[in-house]
């Protein structure tokens, strides 16, 4: 389970509400992010330079830890919770309404 360790946390911003925008923003850097994991993984497996593997392990590493802010950062502000889909799926179809509104 992925869980906000305080890296790179800044306190001042914890309380801060997201606005829609910031939340759209967020949740779609979290999705590339998890692209780039996906991407990462697979060069690595298909590399055949002990160097190039080297260099793709760390920067899969650096992936997932970017992931793993970005999804604190959503779960911390009550946004994004992938361990309770009941409430998520109500979050987003509270989510697509709004759009929809507006």
């Amino acid at each position: 389970m992925f869980t906000n360790r305080g890296i790179g946390r800044v306190t001042s911003l914890e309380t801060k509400q997201l606005s829609f925008t910031d939340h759209v923003i967020a949740t779609d850097i979290l999705f590339e992010t998890k692209a780039t994991i996906k991407d990462l993984a697979t060069a690595i497996t298909e590399s055949t330079s002990e160097e190039i593997h080297t260099f793709l392990t760390k920067e899969l590493r650096s992936a997932i830890e970017q992931h793993e802010k970005i999804y604190g950062f959503l779960q911390d502000r009550g946004r994004y919770d992938a361990y309770n889909l009941p409430q998520q799926l109500q979050k987003d179809i509270e989510y697509a309404d709004y759009i929809l509104r507006h």
